[in-house]
């Protein structure tokens, strides 16, 4: 137990030197400084960190993409943070919705989940291909899918004041890339909702490639990676 701690302090430690190192200025202060230790300690910094944001992919595509395609980068729209930001939204609110429809599923909260839907009553939708119908299940999921889809797309078109926008104003200045490690900032931060739309967004990739290697649902997926704790 012991050993597993340090493990996690030293993986702390240089997640932190890594954010600091990444975004820290790549100039030294204009003052004056006293100590000729400290001065040369700054001077080192600064020329890690600019090493290190030279070296980074993801900074370097940003930044690349804000020169060379500016009107689009100022608008959110490409590679960019604010494309990211949102797409990060999607995921976790995605990994919410998987969770949750499982919780539904396991429990019995879903009507009829394996009736067939009457294609005499519902046509073409109840058809899902190869002469397979669609259970009632698959259908409440899709319809409440297609529901959240409009919601999103009017809250990143035409959000509330307090919201930001899918497509920026042209001409706003560009976000600034938050780079391989972004700094961890806790609370109602960007920083810390960039963290987490990352993770999500890596989750929901390693979801689907398990579902998909395995053989094995979405939502059992899920079920077992919780520990079986949704049903």
């Amino acid at each position: 137990r012991d050993s597993r701690e340090r493990m996690l302090r030293a993986g702390v430690a240089l997640a932190a030197v890594a954010s600091a190192a990444a975004f820290a200025p790549s100039a030294v202060p204009s003052f004056q400084l006293r100590a000729s230790g400290i001065a040369q300690r700054s001077i080192a910094r600064a020329g890690i960190s600019s090493l290190s944001m030279a070296q980074n992919p993801m900074s370097k595509a940003i930044t690349d993409f804000s020169i060379s395609s500016p009107d689009l980068a100022s608008r959110g729209i490409g590679v960019t943070s604010n494309a990211e930001r949102w797409n990060g939204r999607h995921a976790m609110f995605g990994l919410f919705f998987i969770v949750l429809t499982a919780y539904f599923k396991g429990h019995g909260l879903i009507p009829d989940a394996d009736k067939i839907l009457d294609i005499n009553q519902w046509g073409p939708l109840a058809s899902a291909g190869m002469g397979q119908g669609i259970t009632n299940e698959r259908a409440i999921i899709l319809i409440a899918h297609v529901h959240v889809l409009v919601v999103s797309v009017l809250a990143a078109f035409a959000p509330f004041q307090f919201q930001d926008t899918l497509i920026k104003q042209k001409g706003d200045p560009v976000e600034p890339a938050a780079g391989l490690i972004p700094p961890f900032k806790t609370g109602l931060t960007k920083e810390a909702e960039l963290i987490n739309g990352r993770l999500a967004m890596l989750g929901v990739i390693s979801i689907t490639a398990a579902a998909t290697f395995t053989g094995t649902s979405v939502i059992d997926v899920v079920n077992l990676g919780l520990g079986k704790i949704l049903f």
